[in-house]
């Protein structure tokens, strides 16, 4: 979106019991102090992610690279590898039916803040290439 300067992820949840949504970088991440927004650094590089319209309660926590207690079984003789210098981003999130929109902005050289826009929201059955401009 907004020229391909952003990402829009969006899940539209409707979960019965809490959801955990993850994401895996080696990038620094830094956790604003809302909660509601990561600033992600890597080699000289940053990325802002923002949680828009947060469903109550939702914000942004960091964990390590590892298999959760509740993640499926690996097959027999499997091992999982370890992930030095990955961190993981979370948003744990109560049940319940709402969209989650993560926005995520790397800061390109030459662009100013007001470069970069914030969506609104649109349901999935009706994003198209023209939906967020």
């Amino acid at each position: 979106m907004n020229g391909r300067q952003q990402v829009l992820l969006q899940d539209d949840i409707h979960a019965g019991a809490e959801v955990m949504w993850r994401m895996h970088t080696n990038a620094t991440v830094n956790v604003g102090s809302s909660g509601t927004s990561a600033t992600l650094t890597l080699e000289g590089q940053t990325m802002n992610v923002d949680i828009l319209n947060p469903p109550s309660g939702a914000q942004f926590t960091t964990g390590e690279a590892v298999r959760l207690a509740g993640d499926p079984a690996l097959p027999s003789g499997q091992v999982d590898q370890p992930n030095p210098g990955v961190t993981v981003l979370i948003i744990d999130l109560p049940a319940g039916q709402y969209s989650l929109q993560v926005l995520f902005s790397p800061q390109w050289p030459g662009l100013q803040q007001s470069n970069y826009v914030t969506p609104g929201s649109v349901p999935l059955s009706s994003w198209s290439l023209t939906s967020h401009n």
